[in-house]
């Protein structure tokens, strides 16, 4: 491999690590709105029946359920968490590549 082909695939190392690290971030991020929700969510389920709360009514959390960031559903957030998983081990192994190369 000529010094130029070796520049570039470690530009490319450095860009697709870059990019990487910036989805899981964003992905970690909609994964804790969703998870503030859900919990909001789930501690006034926790509640029904046990409450005199007007906020633990069943009206007041079909509010809070259809008001809800579209990142709430289980389908989306399990795929989210697919996603980071899948960018985990990649980055994983995107370290063991720079730290060949001498990047880190």
């Amino acid at each position: 491999m000529s010094d130029a082909e070796r520049d570039a695939a470690i530009l490319r190392l450095v860009k697709t690590r870059a990019e990487a690290k910036k989805r899981k971030n964003l992905l970690e991020t909609e994964l804790r709105a969703a998870g503030a929700s859900l919990y909001s969510i789930g501690t006034e389920l926790r509640e029904i029946g046990f409450s005199t709360s007007v906020q633990a009514s069943p009206g007041a959390i079909l509010q809070r359920v259809a008001a809800a960031p579209d990142i709430c559903e289980l389908a989306r957030v399990r795929g989210m968490l697919e996603e980071l998983k899948e960018l985990n081990e990649n980055l994983k192994q995107l370290a063991i590549s720079a730290a060949t190369e001498g990047i880190d």
